[in-house]
């Protein structure tokens, strides 16, 4: 096996213990709402605290990452993260809540740009997508579908949701030690660091012109994926951390049948990752984000109109494909488009940017406009507001400049740097052309 597939496994674990960390307690919230006595609008500050800190953690740390390295980013970021996973089980307030779960967030976002960047630069450029998507996949397969299947098992082991995170946090502190000793810098950064080191100042080059790091914002795709990154986010976050409820009080499933619910919709998101991902590599990353977008408001659309009643076969069927469309957003929004539409000296920023915004408004803001709808109204406000953010995505997508290496060597007209640059940037070198 090679170097690029044995650190796309690693750092697919990693992520998908982070997945397990963050998406967990969404899963049996119907426990700690009896225990901790809260609303669903409490519901939504706790979800939402995580996407906001998270949120300036992404950036900052995918900043660092390109400019210092990227294994010690992945690395303390995970190692930290797991530790206030563990934390999690020993608040017994709102606030105390809120605090370890925002301290969590910072340090989760680390890992996610600095991985995909990485995997994006080692794996060969004809399997990128294919690549690309297995760390996000992981999110899904590990934290979205055996998470919730575990977490309950727990629950009804030691009869508290406390015990979860003491047990769910302990892989990430061993995986992060394995990547400490295994994984190596990509090249781009490698030599980022010894120019530093020997004193001189780091230059990167696109197509012949000068680039800096806040030059990543001239980039059309990146902006794009910034806009995107609203409703992504908001799907994820509305669908994980309230279908559980919904399944609960609105369609007085149990525990057991929420879990298997949750999982199926898990292991969707991990084959549309995969799927779509490879497909993108000959499709185009446009038409498959927008296919995708499409197909994710149907399902949760579907989902919406089933009558009380109805059974957890049913269910978990709608949830597969509902998780499997929105799950195939996240290779493509964040893990090729932007990432391949820069030098990958800044793939890492590329990414942290989106995502950044994605968590203070999709992660942050929308779960809590939706807990307190869900107060207001009823439990199937937040699902309609997830199922109508695919169909949002889609119509953004249409603006996306195509990327994929096969699909552009297939085009009559390729797009060119100028059309990758947002059209006040365009015709004007960025700083001075390359000698």
């Amino acid at each position: 096996m090679k170097y690029y597939q044995k650190l796309t496994i690693l750092l697919g674990l990693i992520w998908g213990f982070i997945a397990i960390q963050r998406i967990v307690i969404a899963i049996i919230m119907p426990a700690i709402v009896a225990d901790m006595k809260l609303n669903y609008t409490d519901v939504g500050m706790i979800i939402s605290v995580t996407g906001l800190v998270w949120a300036f953690g992404t950036i900052l740390w995918a900043s660092i990452g390109d400019t210092y390295g990227r294994r010690p980013v992945i690395v303390g970021c995970a190692i930290l993260a797991s530790i206030f996973s563990w934390a999690t089980g020993m608040v017994h307030s709102l606030g105390s809540m809120l605090a370890v779960r925002g301290i969590l967030g910072f340090f989760e976002g680390g890992p996610w740009g600095p991985a995909l960047a990485t995997v994006g630069e080692e794996a060969p450029q004809e399997k990128r997508g294919a690549f690309v998507a297995l760390i996000p996949g992981s999110f899904f397969l590990i934290g979205v579908c055996v998470g919730p299947m575990f977490a309950v098992w727990i629950l009804t082991k030691f009869g508290s949701w406390r015990e979860v995170f003491y047990i769910i946090s302990i892989p990430g502190i061993i995986l992060a030690i394995i990547a400490a000793f295994f994984m190596h810098e990509p090249a781009s950064v490698a030599a980022g660091i010894k120019a530093r080191k020997a004193g001189q100042k780091r230059v990167v080059y696109d197509q012949g012109h000068k680039v800096k790091l806040s030059d990543v914002l001239k980039y059309k795709n990146v902006i794009i994926s910034t806009v995107n990154s609203v409703p992504v986010m908001a799907w994820l976050w509305i669908y994980s951390g309230f279908s559980a409820l919904f399944l609960a009080k609105v369609h007085h499933l149990s525990m057991e049948s929420i879990g298997l619910a949750m999982s199926a919709s898990g292991l969707g998101g991990f084959l549309g990752m995969v799927i779509m991902g490879k497909l993108s590599d000959s499709m185009g990353r446009k038409a498959a984000i927008m296919l995708s977008g499409l197909l994710c408001c149907v399902s949760g659309l579907a989902i919406i109109a089933m009558p009380v009643g109805t059974g957890v076969g049913a269910f978990a069927i709608l949830f597969f494909f509902w998780g499997m469309f929105g799950g195939a957003f996240f290779p493509l929004y964040v893990g090729t488009l932007p990432a391949e539409s820069v030098p990958p000296e800044f793939a890492g920023t590329a990414v942290g940017v989106p995502t950044a915004v994605g968590e203070i408004i999709g992660a942050a803001v929308m779960p809590t406009i939706a807990g307190a709808l869900a107060d207001a109204y009823s439990l199937y406000a937040p699902m309609w507001m997830a199922a109508i953010a695919g169909l949002v995505i889609m119509v953004v997508s249409l603006a996306y400049v195509e990327t994929a290496p096969r699909k552009v060597a297939k085009m009559a007209k390729k797009p060119t740097r100028e059309d990758h640059l947002l059209r006040p940037f365009r015709g004007k070198p960025v700083n001075v052309p390359q000698p």
